[in-house]
């Protein structure tokens, strides 16, 4: 006896269904993510035959790329997925079947979502309370692209952070998938955003977002153009994905006045920072650890509420990832190496069926 979906004429769950799916794939460890990248394979895997009560089953539109996935390939991420393992973490596409319970979903419904599971697939079977209503003002590669970055951003800047209207924000790496949301989220609280990257272009796409001031770091000094920009008072709260050398630098733009709020968002230049502690007691700044990820996983009111503002903020305009590249599951690799390559502005995804528009 037919399951439906009440209203619709669609089937619940159409049983057992046959056939495979096209995945990407890692079956190997590596020792660069160059060696990784060329090692990834697309591979045949079969679909789920029935749906348990409260799953969806999605037909994939986009995967967005996201640094973590360069680590995954070499075994230095903090999460270690056994292999052979599906890569990319965030993922959006249309239900195509729901299970009996399922009650926020039908077929033909736009829809994103994050799992460490994999999400470079072109079907995805998942538990009803981890996807979430695509916003009908975003691309699928937009809402692909929206999880990972965006929680991270918020739960940085308006959780640990406390970033207030009229603060002085600075951004670094601001012109990948990281900052550019960063930027995004500090301009909907009302800071003052001064965005920091690497090239010329970058900070381009930065001026776009909202960014009141860019800095070219490769060619200038952080602290004396944030000195400058800010006459003297320098920086309430730094937003830190890179590591390394702009992280030393960062420490010497906190704000003079104390209390200002260093968040370390990660190392993306793959070079771990070593902090001298006196130099928080000296400028009487926090030092802030953001492991978003990890605790709302621990949180999930707090995830939840973190995800009802973003979409607010997202339905108000403030919110749309700025996507440079898309690219189709075949030419994965050129998606992979603009990353490991850092040449990426905003955000970069592989596609399933017809490409979304940027």
């Amino acid at each position: 006896q037919a399951n439906f979906v009440l209203g619709s004429g669609l089937p619940r769950s159409s049983g057992a269904m046959a056939g495979t799916y096209r995945a990407l794939m890692c079956e190997k460890i590596s020792a660069s993510a160059a060696e990784g990248i060329e090692a990834a394979v697309i591979r045949e895997l079969p679909r789920q035959a029935q749906l348990k009560d409260e799953e969806v089953r999605i037909s994939a539109r986009a995967a967005s790329l996201n640094f973590p996935e360069l680590l995954m390939l070499q075994n230095k991420y903090q999460y270690k997925p056994k292999l052979p393992f599906v890569l990319c973490t965030e993922g959006a596409g249309v239900v195509t079947e729901v299970g009996s319970k399922v009650t926020k979903f039908r077929p033909g419904d736009r829809v994103f979502y994050a799992t460490l599971a994999g999400c470079a697939r072109e079907e995805m079977v998942l538990p009803e309370q981890i996807v979430i209503p695509l916003p009908d003002a975003l691309s699928f590669s937009q809402g692909a692209s929206f999880h990972m970055g965006y929680t991270t951003g918020y739960h940085g800047l308006v959780t640990r952070g406390h970033l207030k209207p009229g603060e002085w924000l600075l951004v670094t790496g601001a012109g990948g998938g990281m900052g550019s949301m960063a930027v995004e989220i500090g301009k909907a609280v009302g800071a003052k955003v001064i965005a920091a990257a690497s090239s010329d272009d970058k900070l381009e796409v930065c001026k776009k977002l909202g960014a009141d001031y860019v800095v070219n770091y490769n060619k200038q000094k952080l602290k004396d153009v944030v000195g400058e920009i800010t006459k003297g008072q320098f920086c309430d709260v730094i937003y830190e994905p890179v590591g390394g050398e702009i992280f030393d630098q960062c420490v010497r733009c906190v704000a003079t006045k104390g209390y200002a709020r260093l968040l370390v968002i990660g190392f993306a230049c793959g070079t771990i920072p070593k902090f001298g502690i006196n130099m928080a007691l000296i400028k009487g700044f926090d030092l802030v650890g953001v492991r978003s990820g990890a605790q709302l996983g621990l949180e999930p009111q707090l995830a939840q509420q973190t995800m009802v503002d973003l979409l607010k903020l997202a339905s108000d305009g403030k919110l749309k990832p700025y996507i440079s590249a898309e690219f189709p599951l075949e030419n994965f690799r050129e998606a992979f190496y603009l990353m490991e390559q850092r040449k990426v502005v905003g955000k970069c995804c592989i596609t399933f069926g017809s490409s979304s528009k940027l």
